[in-house]
This record gives structure tokens, C-alpha cells and sequence, in this order.
């Protein structure tokens, strides 16, 4: 049995994440899928400057992104459960490699699926950032999808 987190940005790359996981997967598998909500969403630059001390992650508030985003990936977990064992989903709020990093390890995953490209406000600048941050910095296996 092995635990799997797909990173999903709602991308073509991270649909195909899915699929690819879902390709490597056996009945017996676990799998979380994980939607990081950028911090950028939540607090601005400015804001950050003007109340340094406060940590604003913590006030998502319902009708809020992070509800929406679990109303999303909720949809997308109904479509994987009749695959796999056991389906959970997690919403994390900040920068995208990090969180997904931060949950692989605190999770204890066995592999970590990610596009190659998402929808990160790198992504025209600097293709595959947060994948290559992720490739870098993993203490687990990592599944880029193309």
C-alpha cells in the first residue's frame, strides 16, 4: 500500500498529474490531493508591510477561497474514490512548493505528483518553479507529469 499526494492547481498538468497517479496506482492505495490557495489571495505585499506581526492565513473565513477550492477539489476526489482505497483532500493556503513539501512530510507519503507547470504566477516566467523547488527539495520520490 502507498500513500500518494498529487499536487492540483486545476491545470491541464495537474489533470494529468491525476491521471498518471491514478495510472500507478493499485486499489489498495491511499491518496491526498492537495490545493495550495496562494498567499497572494489572502494578504497583499502591502498589507504584510503595514501589520508585519499579524498572520492573516489563519482568518480564511467561509464563502472564501479556501471554500471554494474545497468545493472544487471535493468534485475531483469523487472522480479518483472508486480507484483507490481511501481518498482525502487537504486545502493549504501560501507558497505552493512549500505547502506541498510541508504536507508530504508531515503526511509520511510515499510519492508526491505534481505537474510540470501550473497556474503559479511564475508560470510564463519561469516554467516548472514550483515542480523544480519541489524535485529539489523533497525527502520523497517525486512524479513530474508532463
Amino acid at each position: 500500500m502507498k500513500k500518494i499526494l498529487i499536487a492540483y492547481d486545476g491545470s491541464d498538468a495537474s489533470k494529468k498529474a491525476i491521471d498518471m497517479a491514478l495510472e500507478c496506482s493499485t486499489k489498495d492505495d491511499e491518496v491526498v490531493l492537495l490545493t495550495v490557495i496562494p498567499s497572494e489571495l489572502i494578504e497583499s505585499s502591502f498589507t504584510k508591510m503595514l501589520l508585519p506581526t499579524i498572520d492573516f492565513s489563519g482568518l480564511i473565513q467561509s464563502g472564501s477561497f479556501k471554500e471554494k477550492a474545497m468545493e472544487t477539489i471535493s468534485k475531483v476526489a469523487k472522480t479518483i474514490e472508486p480507484r483507490v482505497k481511501k481518498v482525502e483532500t487537504l486545502v493549504e493556503a501560501g507558497d505552493a512548493a512549500d505547502e506541498i513539501l510541508l504536507s508530504a512530510k508531515k503526511l509520511d507519503v510515499d510519492l508526491i505528483v505534481v505537474g510540470y507547470k501550473g497556474y503559479g504566477k511564475e508560470g510564463r516566467f519561469l516554467l516548472g518553479s514550483v515542480a523544480d523547488k519541489i524535485v529539489r527539495h523533497a525527502s520523497k520520490s517525486v512524479l513530474v507529469v508532463r
